[in-house]
């Protein structure tokens, strides 16, 4: 499909600022690129706080899922950042950036399920969920999506702080920076591809060399593991949350959390992952996500 048969969205983390959402949707929309959804990700805030008046400016851009700009029908979906369910109204230890991050990733994740191509805009909100929020991105984007910074001359943003102005002009040289972030690898590697046959050769030697070291790391995990907790292996390396491991499986979340438990032991004995490196599921399904398709006799995906 083009781009064209795909639903394009905005995502942007909001702190204080909200105009920068809208700065970046103009300028996408400026481009041609048919946002139809804008989704906002922010801690938890209450009515009178800054992040609450941000919010609250925001959403008055898009009253009845209209951009008030120019009446074109965009959705605005507000997600708010959680620790297992619960809001978290900042981050301030290991606890909530554990939070910030698993949100983000289960976000996207469903964004790229629903064949979304996603513009992601890192600029506003706390630098530490941006951060977050890039390594989740990494997990899950294509060559398709796109990370975005926008830059703002210093004067225009001491004359637009705090949402005073949602819209600039472009006498405001207010601009966006693609940032290559999320296709730097297959970049690389496609240009040293076209431009140099021995760093081609080195590169698939090394590729080869990288893949046979992770197929037996993953082999000698998946070995030590019971028939069920390989069952359970499997359906996170087909990219399954664990509560749809549990529905699929036709098990209770105590018995795949404790599947998870031994199946992340066994790996950080594998991978020799220091005890105070905190991984979790997602290590699993990014490790093990092509490995079954080599084993698929081998291994049952369901019992």
């Amino acid at each position: 499909m083009s781009g064209l048969d795909h639903t394009h969205v905005l995502l942007a983390t909001l702190g204080g600022q909200p105009q920068v959402v809208t700065f970046t949707l103009d300028l996408l929309l400026q481009r041609n690129i048919p946002i139809s959804e804008v989704n906002i990700v922010h801690p938890a805030a209450k009515p009178d706080s800054s992040m609450g008046r941000s919010v609250e400016r925001l959403v008055s851009e898009f009253p009845g899922d209209r951009y008030k700009l120019d009446g074109r029908i965009i959705h605005l979906r507000r997600h708010v950042l959680r620790y297992y369910g619960q809001p978290l109204d900042d981050i301030v230890d290991e606890t909530g950036a554990d939070g910030a991050l698993n949100t983000m990733y289960e976000l996207i994740r469903s964004l790229k399920q629903r064949q979304c191509i996603v513009h992601f805009s890192i600029t506003g909100g706390r630098r530490l969920v941006s951060f977050l929020s890039i390594s989740a991105a990494i997990l899950s984007f294509d060559h398709a999506d796109r990370i975005w910074h926008i830059y703002t001359p210093e004067a225009v943003q001491q004359r637009v702080r705090g949402g005073e102005y949602m819209h600039a002009s472009p006498e405001d040289g207010i601009r966006l920076i693609d940032v290559p972030l999320a296709r730097l690898s297959q970049t690389l590697l496609s240009q040293l591809l076209d431009t140099n046959t021995s760093a081609r050769e080195l590169i698939h030697s090394q590729k080869e060399l990288v893949e046979a070291e992770e197929r037996a790391l993953c082999k000698q995990v998946a070995d030590a593991a019971t028939l069920r907790q390989r069952a359970v292996l499997e359906a996170f390396a087909r990219g399954l949350h664990p509560r749809e491991v549990a529905k699929h499986l036709c098990i209770d979340m105590t018995t795949v959390s404790s599947h998870t438990s031994v199946l992340l032991r066994l790996s950080r004995n594998a991978w020799n992952i220091k005890d105070n490196e905190r991984h979790d599921y997602r290590f699993l399904q990014t490790k093990f996500a092509k490995y079954f398709d080599n084993h698929r006799d081998s291994i049952p995906y369901t019992l």
